[in-house]
């Protein structure tokens, strides 16, 4: 998988045990760039172009942009709606008997409740199990107590249930020390992510990272 920006002569080949560390250092193209990841992360249009052998993959499927580690929520819309149609699936598949026995009981105690009311009332009697799980407020358990904790249990659950493999960030080396960072790495490697960072600065390398500068004067530095 390749990630190539159509202004400037810059291929990032996303690859198995590699952390690619993009240091733009150019403030205006820095400001460019980022705009068009946020972009093209919330399927609009910008100048990079997503690929793998040879097929242009749509960037807002494929990849997340985070810009701020700390709002990394577990249990966000996207993640949870996501689980919510896996437990669906999983009940209509392995459940079926249980949820028919408890949409009978379910509309036995409505049944008995709305006789007591002074007035006509109607419900749906069809059981949504979706619903279910929204009413019982079903989440992801979070455990995670440090920033890299976060952000690795945040990892984790959206490549299980959001399928998404490839990440962004955005001034990570601005947070997590060198140690924080080999052990991200670490995990990454494990879970067989791919990660790029974006950075304003060039720091010194890490095990692991290949790096590329976009410099003042606009020239790519491949290190």
């Amino acid at each position: 998988m390749r990630l190539i920006h159509k202004d400037f002569n810059l291929e990032i080949e996303l690859m198995e045990n590699q952390i690619s560390v993009l240091s733009i250092e150019n403030k205006k193209v820095y400001t460019e760039v980022l705009k068009d990841l946020w972009n093209q992360t919330q399927g609009q249009d910008g100048r990079f172009i997503l690929s793998e052998k040879d097929k242009q993959l749509k960037i807002s499927k494929e990849m997340e942009c985070i810009f701020n580690p700390f709002c990394l929520d577990c249990n966000d819309r996207k993640i949870l709606n996501r689980l919510y149609q896996e437990m669906r699936d999983q009940a209509d598949s392995y459940c079926q008997q249980e949820t028919i026995k408890l949409n009978t009981e379910i509309n036995r105690f409505l049944d008995q409740l709305l006789m007591l009311m002074p007035y006509a009332l109607d419900y749906n009697a069809n059981l949504d199990v979706s619903g279910l799980f929204k009413l019982y407020t079903v989440e992801v358990q979070s455990q995670g107590e440090t920033l890299l904790q976060r952000m690795t249990e945040y990892l984790r659950v959206m490549s299980k249930i959001g399928g998404i493999d490839n990440y962004i960030f955005v001034g990570l080396k601005q947070y997590l020390t060198v140690e924080e960072l080999e052990n991200l790495y670490e995990f990454v490697f494990y879970e067989k992510l791919n990660l790029i960072l974006v950075e304003a600065v060039q720091s010194p390398a890490i095990s692991g990272e290949k790096g590329w500068i976009i410099d003042s004067d606009l020239c790519i530095i491949d290190l």
